[in-house]
């Protein structure tokens, strides 16, 4: 009788567990989402993952389909299954990925459109650190992918705290 209570408190975990996961993916997209007037500044987060094929910070623009592949066919040489390769309408969008490097698990790389001039769109790069919970002493990789809707204006990055 005593193992029965304790697999209802460990279904209760995981399902509290679930929801909690759930509900923070909605909240990502959502602050990825920088809105405002100007269309090119719309940036919206499509996939992030802990394990990239790169151990080095990097940031690529991603203006066409065989790209976005090639990069997807490098994380994917590890994966079985491997992460599917996002749905890009590149005459009106491109893609934006923002590998951080090999760091600690407990922050994920995050971007943010933070101005716009009439030649170059600035994207700040941040670090988004996770609740005490999900802090570990793995190492990682962690990626982002984002979408923003096509320019010819410059791509520039910079750090913020």
């Amino acid at each position: 009788m005593g193992g029965l209570k304790v697999r209802t408190a460990n279904i209760r975990y995981v399902l509290l567990g679930l929801f909690v996961a759930l509900m923070s993916c909605n909240g990502q997209k959502k602050a990825a989402d920088t809105g405002g007037g100007d269309n090119t500044s719309k940036l919206t987060m499509v996939l992030r993952d802990n394990y990239a094929a790169s151990d080095r910070t990097e940031t690529l623009v991603v203006r066409d389909e065989k790209s976005l592949r090639k990069f997807f066919s490098k994380i994917n040489r590890t994966r079985k299954p491997g992460i599917p390769v996002p749905k890009v309408d590149f005459s009106r969008e491109m893609v934006i990925i923002y590998c951080s490097g090999a760091q600690k698990m407990g922050t994920q790389p995050s971007l943010s459109v933070i101005g716009e001039t009439g030649a170059q769109v600035i994207m700040g790069m941040a670090q988004e650190h996770l609740d005490g919970d999900q802090i570990s002493t793995a190492s990682i990789r962690p990626f982002a992918v984002y979408k923003i809707p096509a320019t010819e204006k410059e791509i520039t990055f910079r750090a913020i705290e």
